[in-house]
């Protein structure tokens, strides 16, 4: 573990890996250059390419020399044919070294990239004018594919589906439910009658998503720190409950249908932050909970295991155990977020920009290299993800 502290804010930084001289504080959101003797070392010189059959070490990206000769019959006219890589893990990213000079046909349908995605647009900022934000950030979009962010300021602003700024308005800073907001809402949700849901001050606030008008709040003695919309089941609501974790699936008539106790910390027979717990709603009612210490600030003492991701029947039962910390393929450093495609995988986010791809069974596909920090995920009904961070919003156009 990698550890120093932040010039900025003096906050205590730690890191498994450090694979750049900067790195984000978790905290002030500064770029934080890494004391030297933290740094990465520097890649060593690439070795002289060996043309000899058989000579040298196999490297990641297998290289294929192929010399063809042709005798033509006045003099001797050799024919090269010219190297080419060729991919060793099938992962595309193999380049021919020829231009090819056929005219490309553009398509609807992307093809494969290296990335697994194309960036369809990316907007916004730093500030408080319109399309750009400050601090914390939450996402949401509703099924005409517009886009809702918030930020600390506990604005909401709405974009149409091509990232073009619609409006924006305010949640209050006080209501009956509460006396104070600190801040902005841990997580915004957008029903399927377009109503905004807003996780803020230990309640679920309900607002009109076009004018932002208060009409309503799911509230009761426990703090509420989470929610996700599970459809056709209700809400999923994480909720502290003395110093417990608990589960509550919130029905279609507003009252708890079912109740979860410690549905993380038994697992793991010991308490966690109640306020770092995330969850995810599956395709089929399923939910996925991960403790998502990278997205909350402040310092957390926790286990590899801890940071894996559960997941639990309708009923509440654990069904599998996947993920945690660790740098072999299906494994992250600190995650920040967490969420579900409208088919069923699951996305594992970690504090900077890596976004780490499950099937719903657990099993690990692959790694997204995001094009900045990650703090929100959400989905369209395409099953194209939306992620937040860094004062940013992109949209990613998955490959299919």
């Amino acid at each position: 573990m990698k550890v120093f502290n932040c010039p900025q804010c003096a906050a205590t930084l730690e890191f498994e890996r450090i694979e750049k001289p900067w790195v984000r504080c978790h905290y002030c959101n500064s770029l934080v250059v890494v004391p030297a003797e933290l740094r990465p070392p520097a890649p060593p010189k690439p070795e002289e390419l060996k043309t000899s059959y058989g000579g040298g070490e196999s490297s990641p990206k297998k290289v294929l020399f192929a010399v063809v000769a042709l005798l033509l019959v006045a003099g001797g006219v050799g024919l090269l044919v010219a190297t080419r890589d060729r991919p060793s893990n099938g992962n595309g990213r193999g380049a021919a070294n020829v231009a090819d000079t056929r005219r490309l046909l553009h398509t609807p349908t992307p093809t494969p990239r290296p990335d697994g995605f194309e960036v369809a647009y990316t907007f916004g900022g730093e500030g408080t004018g319109p399309g750009l934000f400050k601090g914390g950030m939450a996402l949401a979009l509703d099924a005409e594919g517009r886009v809702h962010v918030s930020d600390e300021t506990r604005r909401v602003q709405r974009f149409d589906d091509s990232g073009r700024f619609l409006n924006t308005w305010n949640i209050p800073p006080a209501t009956k439910w509460y006396a104070r907001a600190r801040g902005g809402p841990s997580k915004i949700i957008v029903n399927e009658r377009g109503e905004v849901y807003a996780v803020l001050a230990g309640v679920i606030l309900k607002l009109a998503g076009e004018t932002g008008e208060v009409l309503g709040a799911a509230h009761g003695s426990d703090y509420i720190h989470d929610a996700a919309l599970s459809p056709g089941h209700g809400l999923l609501v994480v909720s502290e409950k003395g110093d417990d974790d608990e589960l509550v699936l919130i029905g279609g008539d507003g009252r708890a249908a079912r109740r979860t106790h410690r549905f993380v910390s038994s697992h793991l027979d010991k308490r966690l932050e109640v306020r770092a717990l995330r969850v995810a709603a599956g395709s089929g009612g399923e939910a996925y909970a991960l403790y998502c210490i990278g997205g909350v600030a402040g310092e957390h003492w926790y286990d590899d295991e801890d940071i894996a991701v559960f997941k639990l029947s309708r009923e509440g039962k654990l069904l599998a155990r996947f993920g945690g910390q660790g740098r072999e393929p299906g494994q992250y450093g600190p995650p920040s977020a967490i969420a579900a495609d409208p088919g069923g995988r699951v996305y594992v986010s970690e504090a900077f920009d890596k976004v780490h791809v499950f099937e719903p069974d657990g099993r690990y596909l692959r790694t997204l290299k995001t094009p900045h920090a990650v703090e929100a995920m959400a989905f369209d009904t395409r099953g194209d993800l939306y992620v937040a961070g860094s004062h940013r919003v992109s949209k990613l156009a998955l490959d299919r």
